[in-house]
């Protein structure tokens, strides 16, 4: 395998095993999760992509009467989703997917949802032209994740301890404006969250897209 093939693998390997105990350790980051949706602003009728839909932890913060696509690369994920929406009698449209080739046309989608998903998929620049792709001219997309600012730099603890992070769960010291950089798509607002550990973003495509 190749170096983005092995990390596809890992991924999928290391999901399928997190799967179980995912909301258990994902359960002190559900009040940003719930802050990042209200800020979303999602309306009755809306269109909703859920990317790296992990265990459909995102679902019960959704209006009802939205329309809501879902994907994850691990199908053990995707199966959690599934069972969540049963649970809470909401209708969603679950795949195994790849974030960096989303299987929907162009301008699809009113509003995309990434959570937790930017600092771990490889290639995070293909995944985000992709959601610009989807992305319909009025939509939005809602980012929460462990970003650094734009202006800071990573701490000594934060470079030291990022190679184990990466390698178990997520990269420590990705910022996001450098991944929507030629992709159409601007910070439009930029919260800290969780004592600034993590971020909350809206992201719109500018006009030139």
């Amino acid at each position: 395998m190749d170096g983005n093939e092995e990390t596809d693998w890992w991924n999928r390997t290391r999901y399928r095993v997190y799967a179980p105990v995912y909301d258990w350790v994902a359960k002190p980051l559900e009040r940003g999760r719930e802050r990042a949706l209200d800020a979303l602003d999602v309306e009755p009728g809306d269109r909703v992509l859920l990317v790296g839909c992990g265990t459909g932890a995102d679902l019960p913060y959704l209006l009802a009467g939205i329309e809501i696509s879902a994907i994850d690369v691990t199908p053990a994920m995707v199966r959690r989703t599934e069972e969540r929406a049963a649970e809470l009698g909401i209708d969603v449209d679950a795949r195994v997917a790849d974030a960096r080739s989303l299987p929907f046309a162009d301008d699809a989608f009113d509003a995309v949802v990434l959570h937790l998903v930017l600092a771990v998929v490889p290639e995070p620049r293909r995944v985000v032209a992709e959601v610009a792709r989807v992305l319909a001219p009025d939509g939005r997309a809602s980012v929460f994740d462990k970003f650094l600012s734009a202006e800071a730099e990573p701490s000594l603890f934060r470079r030291a301890l990022n190679p184990v992070a990466r390698f178990l769960f997520s990269d420590l010291n990705r910022r996001l404006e450098p991944l929507l950089d030629g992709t159409g798509l601007d910070v439009e607002t930029r919260t800290p969250v969780l004592g600034g550990l993590y971020t909350v973003a809206i992201v719109r495509p500018t006009d030139e897209r």
